[in-house]
This record gives C-alpha cells, sequence and structure tokens, in this order.
C-alpha cells in the first residue's frame, strides 16, 4: 500500500512517501533555503575565463552563477544569456547553470534549445519503447526536443498531447517574460513541493494523499481532476492540529534516518558512517541467531539488510561513494544473489544507483548520484562542542590534560593553588569518579587543586582561573 504524506508548515513543507507503513522518500522544501534548481533566468554575462571556458553570470541572487561553454562559443561580457540552474550552491560558490533548457511535465520534458528524444532508460520493455516512439512521430513538436519520463508507460496519444500543450504553454511565456524589461530576472520556478512530488512520483497505484492544509488540499485536488478526475477521490484532509506523521507512526523511521545504528526486524542491525570520501555501512548479526545453519543465517541476514539499505540510502539521499560490509558469505552463489537482490532494491529509487560489484575483500561498491541534500544537513548541524567529533572527552583525557597544566604552572609560576573552571560533565567526572587521581597529581607537584562548576561552559570546556 502507498500513500503521500503532506505536511505543511511556515517555513518547512515536507512529503512522505510510506510504503506498507514504512516511510521510503522524504522530499523537503525549507523556505529558509530555497532551491533554485530548474529555475530559468535571462543572466548577463559578468566575466569570462578563456583558459576555463567558463563564464560567470549574474542572475539575480547574491553570487554570480557559474556557466561552462562550449569550444568555439560567443558569449562575451556584457550578453544577456538564457539559462538554467542545474546545480545548487555550495559554500562561497554560487550555483551551476546550463543554456541547455529543459521544462518537465508529467509525461514528457520539453527541450527547447535542443532537437532529439530520448527516453526513459528505466522503460525496459522494448514493444513498449517502440509503442511510445511511433507515438511521438504523430504528434507535432515544433522541432523541439524531448526526454520521455518513465509515467509515460501505457499511456496514449491524448495524455502526450495534453502535457504538451502546457509545456508549449509555459515555453511561451518564458519567451514572452525574456523579452520584458532589461537585465537580470527569473522567467520560470518550478512547482511547490506538493505539486512537483506529484507530478514526479504519483500514480494510480497509491491508495491515498493525505494533506494537514485546507490550501495546499485544495491545490492538489485541482492538480490531480486535470490528470484523471478520479483521482481526486483520493485525496484527504487532515486536522491541522495534530502532527500528521505522528498520527501515522512514521517519526520514529524519521528518527532512525537520523541514527547511525538501524535494527533490522530479525534482530540484526547495520552500522552507517559518514566520511568525506564516502559512506561506510556494515551489517551485523546482532541479536538474530537463526534456526538454520551458520551459512544460511549469514545469508538470511546479509538478505534482510539488502533491503534495509537501499531503504536507508535513498530515505537520507546518501550519495557519491558507498561501501557495504556484509557478514562474510563463503558460497559465491549467495554473494551473487545478494549483489542481484540490493539492485533491484536500489533501481525502486528515482535516483541512479549502481552496484559496481564486490571487491577481493568481500566490500560492495555502490555508486549513487547527487540529488538534493542529504536528509542530516536538514534536521542537524555540527554540534558546537565536540566540532562534529561526535564524542566528549574521556576520564583518562581529562585527567592527563589536568595533569599537563600542573605541570605548566609548576614551572612558571609560583602558584601554589590552581582552580579550574569546568562544565558541569567535566566538574561530576573530576570531583566524582576520578578525584582520587586529582589528590595524587595535586600531592605529587605540590599544588592545591580546586575546581569551579561553570553549567554555561561547553561539556569539552575546562579552563585554568590561576
Amino acid at each position: 500500500m502507498k500513500s503521500l504524506l503532506v505536511d505543511v508548515g511556515l517555513y518547512q513543507s515536507k512529503v512522505a512517501y510510506v510504503e506498507d507503513g514504512n516511510i521510503v522518500d522524504l522530499f523537503i522544501q525549507d523556505k529558509m533555503n530555497e532551491k533554485l534548481k530548474g529555475n530559468i533566468y535571462r543572466g548577463i554575462v559578468k566575466n569570462v575565463l578563456l583558459g576555463m571556458e567558463a563564464a560567470f553570470v549574474d542572475i539575480g541572487i547574491d553570487k554570480n552563477a557559474y556557466l561552462k561553454l562550449s569550444k568555439g562559443h560567443n558569449i562575451k561580457k556584457g550578453q544577456e544569456v538564457l539559462v538554467q540552474v542545474n546545480k545548487e550552491a555550495i559554500n562561497d560558490k554560487g550555483p551551476k547553470i546550463t543554456q541547455e533548457i529543459s521544462v518537465p511535465g508529467r509525461y514528457l520534458v520539453l527541450m527547447p534549445t535542443g532537437d532529439d528524444i530520448a527516453i526513459s532508460n528505466k522503460i525496459k520493455d522494448k514493444e513498449e519503447i517502440q509503442r511510445i516512439k511511433s507515438i511521438i512521430q504523430d504528434i507535432d513538436i515544433k522541432g523541439m526536443g524531448l526526454i520521455i519520463r518513465t509515467e509515460a508507460i501505457d499511456k496514449q496519444k491524448i495524455d502526450f498531447e495534453n502535457d504538451l500543450k502546457e509545456l508549449f504553454k509555459s515555453w511561451d511565456e518564458i519567451q514572452k517574460y525574456n523579452k520584458l524589461g532589461m537585465g537580470p530576472r527569473t522567467l520560470y520556478k518550478d512547482l511547490d513541493i506538493t505539486l512537483k512530488v506529484i507530478r514526479d512520483v504519483f500514480t494510480p497505484e497509491f491508495e491515498k494523499i493525505v494533506v494537514n492544509n485546507k490550501t495546499e488540499y485544495e491545490k492538489i485536488l485541482d492538480t490531480l481532476t486535470k490528470i484523471d478526475k478520479c483521482f481526486k477521490n483520493k485525496v484527504e484532509h487532515f486536522d491541522e492540529g495534530l502532527d500528521l506523521f505522528d498520527y501515522y507512526k512514521i517519526k520514529k523511521d524519521l528518527k532512525n534516518a537520523l541514527n547511525r545504528k538501524v535494527w533490522l526486524k530479525n534482530g540484526a542491525y547495520i552500522i552507517i558512517d559518514k566520511t568525506e570520501a564516502m559512506t561506510v555501512i556494515d551489517v551485523n548479526t546482532g541479536k538474530f541467531t537463526g534456526k538454520l545453519g551458520l551459512n544460511e543465517t549469514v545469508f538470511k541476514t546479509n538478505l534482510e539488510a539488502c533491503k534495509e539499505i537501499a531503504r536507508q540510502i535513498r530515505l537520507r539521499n546518501i550519495a557519491g561513494i558507498i561501501i557495504i560490509d556484509f557478514i562474510d558469505m563463503k558460497k559465491d552463489s549467495y554473494k551473487q544473489q545478494i549483489l542481484k537482490k540490493l539492485q533491484i532494491y536500489l533501481n525502486k529509487d528515482k535516483t541512479k544507483s549502481q552496484v559496481l560489484g564486490m571487491t577481493n575483500l568481500g566490500l560492495v561498491e555502490v555508486v549513487r548520484k547527487k540529488s538534493n541534500d542529504t536528509l542530516d544537513s536538514y534536521f542537524e548541524s555540527e554540534c558546537i562542542y565536540c566540532s562534529g567529533q561526535g564524542s566528549l572527552k574521556s576520564k583518562n583525557r581529562i585527567v592527563n590534560d589536568i595533569e599537563k597544566e600542573i605541570i605548566r604552572l609548576k614551572k612558571h609560576t609560583s602558584l601554589k593553588t590552581a582552580v579550574f573552571k569546568c562544565s558541569n560533565y567535566i566538574y561530576n567526572i573530576v570531583r566524582k569518579d576520578d578525584f582520587k587521581y586529582i589528590k595524587e597529581i595535586s600531592k605529587y607537584y605540590d599544588i592545591e587543586i580546586d575546581f569551579v562548576e561553570d553549567k554555561n561552559l561547553n561539556p569539552n570546556d575546562i579552563i585554568t582561573i590561576y
């Protein structure tokens, strides 16, 4: 059973894709950090770097956008250009833009600046591919390019014609706005998150769409009615005074998607660690012992892990290189089944992932295309106390640091008493658990040691007062 839960807030809107009671994808629109990808602009070229074959373009935001130029280009400083954002800004770098414009519809993507016709590689059936292509050949596409989306499967000529009608209308409006006024200007913005998910994800297989906002509810009804009048019966308005995600019991799923450890239904678990270069996932049997032999127990655990790993990768929006350390399997047939099963689960994700194979050390290599921000970037920020290390000072380190400071004071001052101001966390350690060691340090170096608690300090902080 599939459903979409639409949680609309003042500053953040979220759409949860739920399947059989579990959240498999989460789409977020953060109004405090508005996304530009897909937007189309009239820009002004500010600088052309011939050596880099690149230009920097003012599109009306605080940072100039980066445009990669093709060989033989005739772009000049001060020139107006029609561009589209294809990659968001990162840190101090502006967004990346392209002159290859695309306007997405439900079944088709219009490529006004191209003339090729491409088809989604997720449509595998050769007869279906031929059927769709023959329909498109009978439709006037005005010499423009098209991408046929996965949602085009089983659709008829009238569906494509209606989709194209809206796309041509959008393109005409973009061209009209481009002729008005001067300077940088936004010409087209992609749909808000709710309507975008409905356009890109919703299919007749979905049982319902539940939304907690009356205005958004009406917009969804209007959009679905245009697609198929029967779909409006699938939309439900939820009481705005209640927590939608809490009511449908998916908050636990979201919490797990932010945790390092994720338990599997059979008692095994996976560990997910993120590094600068890659994400590493480790599979452990945990509490699962199984009723079969060791090889079968390991294989069954790895199979269960495959499904959850694919779900976590999709939900967390993990991208780049992913290394998975499955529990060691002796049989080659088991290894091949795991690789095949993992790819099957990953294929359910719209973002392309590829299982590259298994290394000599038994590690499975996966690569996934970068798309949007990771889930944790929306809900978490780097800890100001541990600077992202995810740990506090150990007792050993605290005692050692105190001794080193006492040695420094002994050598460079004539103090007979040293007073340290420290956090509540450190104060409890030195006053309770390891006070005897502090006494030994004090006696050995002949300096009285005292501590003052300051609850406003960061947990790892300890400061010498005198």
